[in-house]
């Protein structure tokens, strides 16, 4: 074996040329340590038109409004800690119920701390934009949380403009416990909550809920628009860099053809 003295001879030294970033939309994501869904989600959505660098803020699952606002104490770290000098184009914010309790120009202020001036979404503020975009003003929606969650979401909607014509709830306690539940029973919930119902779209709500699957057989069967908070995200991501989010096969919001 040579010496390091020698190897400095043997090695020998290479020209390179720098290549530009790769040529689509830069997301970083600061998402839950108890999401088991949106991953999984946005790998359908992305294609060759963005790509998603992510990190993980701790949560203890408790679906309260006292844990859902600790939350906030780590967004800026883990934000700094997404793929290090590398310029993002957005940053996301992968929780729902927390957005809200948080608020979302605060999620916004902490996601981009030491990001620079570039835009940042959350499926709150995102679900939101995306009725406008649909040009729908009465709302069902489906939510996995309990009562003191719900109440804030339907305080903020209100005051949003908009008409939550029904809210249903599952009222589960944990957020690791809402990715397990089953494509029947969103269906047979929503059977129950459109019944006679003249909502004019449906937000299911939480980054953890398994729907994005069976968002078009949900709009086939009950005729109206499905918004949930993996799309409205991703959706709202694209939108915020001046791109159209082209994701067929994954309902009307996401569709190139509306959007």
């Amino acid at each position: 074996m040579m010496s390091f003295e020698a190897f400095t001879s043997f090695e020998q030294p290479l020209a390179h040329k720098q290549a530009p970033r790769i040529n689509r939309v830069h997301i970083g994501l600061v998402q839950l340590s108890t999401d088991h869904s949106l991953e999984m989600d946005w790998a359908k959505l992305l294609g060759t038109q963005a790509g998603v660098f992510s990190s993980r803020v701790y949560y203890s699952s408790e679906m309260t409004p006292e844990a859902l606002d600790e939350i906030a104490t780590g967004i800026s770290d883990a934000s700094d800690l997404i793929a290090t000098g590398l310029t993002m184009d957005v940053m996301a914010f992968g929780c729902t119920s927390a957005s809200i309790i948080i608020g979302q120009e605060k999620v916004a202020e902490l996601l981009t701390k030491n990001r620079g001036d570039i835009p940042a979404t959350n499926p709150w503020t995102a679900a939101k934009a995306a009725f406008k975009h649909l040009n729908a003003q009465k709302i069902a929606v489906f939510s996995p949380y309990p009562t003191s969650v719900n109440y804030p979401l339907y305080q903020q909607l209100t005051d949003a403009d908009f008409d939550v014509v029904t809210l249903g709830s599952l009222g589960i306690e944990r957020d690791t416990d809402i990715t397990l539940v089953s494509k029947e029973s969103m269906f047979e919930a929503l059977e129950l909550m459109l019944k006679d119902s003249d909502a004019e779209l449906v937000f299911m709500s939480c980054t953890n809920l398994r729907v994005l699957d069976y968002i078009e057989e949900i709009e086939a069967k009950f005729g109206i628009p499905v918004v949930c908070s993996n799309s409205a995200m991703f959706w709202h991501a694209m939108h915020l860099t001046g791109k159209v989010a082209t994701c067929p096969g994954f309902g009307k919001l996401l569709n190139d053809q509306v959007a």
